[in-house]
């Protein structure tokens, strides 16, 4: 979803009334959640490999949940195709043993056999991106409506403040 000038309407509001900006930036984020939690519902209740508990960090399900997060980012992304376009919200995994169950596999088969068997053994529950990208795609459409309507209030009141 693209929103012409919204980074910088966002922009400049943080230097007119930072508690303004502050509270836009959290209506964004609630209006994200589904993202969110589709993305919880998408993972497993149980570790995905077995003995995953015994390496560092682990892989704790409950942890892993917790750690699914919307962020606003509001600024320009290094080395992006496009410069103007700003990515102002974005779900994230805070949890390293969450990230490697999503991920692994993305860019390579694995460098060692014990790699390669890890990698093959998460292949058989889905391909990588196994759940955050599939469960914001699932929640699009809602988060959609829902950012819509709050950049709209943010509008109005940049609106009523001006006058």
């Amino acid at each position: 979803m693209e929103i012409d000038g919204a980074a910088a309407a966002i922009k400049t509001l943080g230097k007119v009334d930072p508690e303004l900006r502050k509270a836009v930036i959290k209506s964004l984020k609630t209006a994200a959640q589904p993202m969110e939690e589709s993305a919880r519902r998408l993972l497993p209740a149980t570790r995905p490999l077995s003995n995953w508990e015994k390496w560092r960090g682990g892989y704790d399900p409950k942890k892993v949940a917790r750690s699914i997060k919307v962020a606003f980012r509001g600024s320009k992304v290094k080395g992006s195709r496009d410069p103007d376009k700003i990515p102002l919200l974005t779900l994230r995994q805070k949890d390293a043993a969450g990230a490697i169950y999503d991920m692994a596999g993305r860019r390579s088969t694995g460098n060692t056999p014990q790699g390669q068997a890890f990698i093959r053994n998460l292949n058989r529950q889905g391909p990588a991106s196994r759940y955050m990208w599939p469960g914001a795609e699932a929640a699009m459409p809602l988060v959609i409506r829902q950012v819509e309507e709050a950049v709209d209030d943010m509008i109005k009141i940049i609106e009523k403040e001006l006058r």
